[in-house]
């Protein structure tokens, strides 16, 4: 008995883990927002929430085909997963780091982060020494939503 719920747990346990976390830029990205002050302006730097060197973030819609991925980024992507929010980092025209998120179409994922600005093409570029961002934290039912616009 005591094997049987052992194994259930370790079966399930990864699937929830998988299903409830967001990807390690987008958490930080909403780790640092709630330390912001109500009161004062939330800005995020991305550069300082990476731990790896990078050039270029693309942030795409959940709507981008892949090749609207490839033809952004100059290269084949090598992991493209439909109605998937995508943030793909490169440095000198390679991919350093990806992080695919859920989406739902019925509304926000708990703790997603939302990039305010112009889509062209489905997804919008930022250059490591400009991703820079003026942040605040939405309160929803189920959750909560961050939304990013950039500084300029």
């Amino acid at each position: 008995m005591l094997v049987k719920q052992f194994l259930s747990f370790a079966f399930v346990l990864p699937i929830m883990i998988s299903c409830s976390k967001s990807g390690v830029v987008e958490q930080r990205i909403g780790d640092r927002v709630n330390t912001c002050k109500p009161t004062e302006a939330c800005i995020i730097n991305i550069k300082e929430l990476t731990d790896f060197q990078w050039d270029k973030m693309f942030v795409f819609t959940s709507g981008a085909r892949n090749e609207d991925i490839d033809k952004a980024i100059g290269i084949k992507y090598p992991d493209f997963v439909e109605f998937t929010r995508l943030m793909v980092f490169t440095k000198d025209g390679k991919i350093v780091h990806r992080e695919k998120e859920s989406t739902n179409i019925e509304g926000a994922v708990n703790g997603q982060v939302n990039f305010e600005g112009s889509y062209v093409d489905r997804f919008s570029l930022y250059m490591s020494d400009t991703a820079l961002f003026r942040a605040e934290k939405i309160e929803l039912k189920g959750g909560r939503v961050y939304r990013l616009t950039q500084v300029k």
